[in-house]
């Protein structure tokens, strides 16, 4: 990784996420970039005020910052819309990952369009970490999340390329849904009908996983390869509550319009839910 930026708000959640960026241009040895966005939903001597008081905060911590990074942090303070303009920012400074913290969440906003770091997720093109942890240690345990899509194997290409999974304990999860038991109620033959046929589909889906590995040269131990029956946020959480892992990998489909702005996803409700830094990797456009 040669550039990063990471975005603050200067609020404790987003401290996390620069005390990590700071720990990641350390460790790669590459520049980085600190950004705040000021709303320009505002008057204008309200605006005026906010730039100068954000200078002033982030300018007093870049000494402090230095010592932890080996480097000074270019400071920047923009004004305009804030998802907007910081991709826009990630871009235009060559960033080859941008770090958030995690955001304070508005009940009535989260119906609509998601947090800040959420909806900046959604129209990122670059590799987003949401910071969760307490961003003070080298990751150790990582876990990725995969489906066996093109995206989950750009996810793992992409992390890997970064350096984020060098030294970690590598753990992948695939959850598949078979068939729906519930509470439904079943003859004996039913029951054994439908407990041969899930034996059957987990055969099948075990070979898919083990060939999808073995594309992405995962040669991984099977105490580390993890494969649920269910619905995939529930399993997903509960291998992350077993496995503690310190990053989880995932990528994110590629949707766009009202599809995306309305529809939920395991990669926003992980985000939504799980107190974990979480890095979303987007799929390249499509020409």
């Amino acid at each position: 990784m040669n550039k990063l930026l990471v975005a603050t708000d200067l609020s404790p959640r987003s401290d996390k996420a620069v005390q990590r960026a700071a720990l990641l241009a350390r460790r790669f040895g590459c520049e980085w970039t600190l950004v705040h966005v000021i709303d320009d939903d505002a008057p204008q001597r309200l605006i005026e005020r906010r730039l100068s008081d954000a200078r002033e905060l982030l300018e007093d911590r870049v000494e402090g910052l230095a010592l932890v990074a080996g480097q000074r942090p270019r400071v920047m303070v923009e004004v305009g819309s804030v998802e907007s303009t910081i991709n826009e920012i990630a871009l235009g400074t060559g960033a080859e990952l941008l770090v958030l913290g995690m955001h304070r969440k508005n009940l009535l906003r989260e119906i609509f369009v998601g947090t800040s770091a959420e909806r900046i997720i959604r129209s990122s093109r670059l590799p987003v970490l949401r910071v969760a942890g307490s961003g003070e240690d080298d990751y150790r345990k990582a876990l990725l999340a995969v489906d066996l899509s093109a995206d989950s194997a750009h996810a793992i290409q992409t992390s890997r390329a970064l350096g984020l999974l060098d030294g970690c304990e590598l753990h992948v999860a695939h959850v598949f849904e078979a068939f729906a038991k519930g509470e439904i109620l079943m003859s004996a033959a039913e029951a054994t009908v439908v407990a041969a046929a899930t034996r059957e589909a987990r055969g099948q889906v075990e070979a898919e996983l083990s060939s999808f590995l073995a594309e992405q040269q995962l040669d991984l131990p099977a105490s580390q390869v993890h494969l649920e029956e269910g619905f995939s946020v529930v399993q997903l959480k509960r291998c992350m509550e077993k496995l503690d892992p310190d990053l989880v990998v995932i990528g994110t489909h590629g949707r766009s319009g009202l599809k995306k702005l309305m529809l939920g996803s395991v990669a926003e409700t992980l985000l939504g839910e799980v107190a974990r830094d979480i890095l979303c990797v987007p799929m390249p456009p499509r020409d």
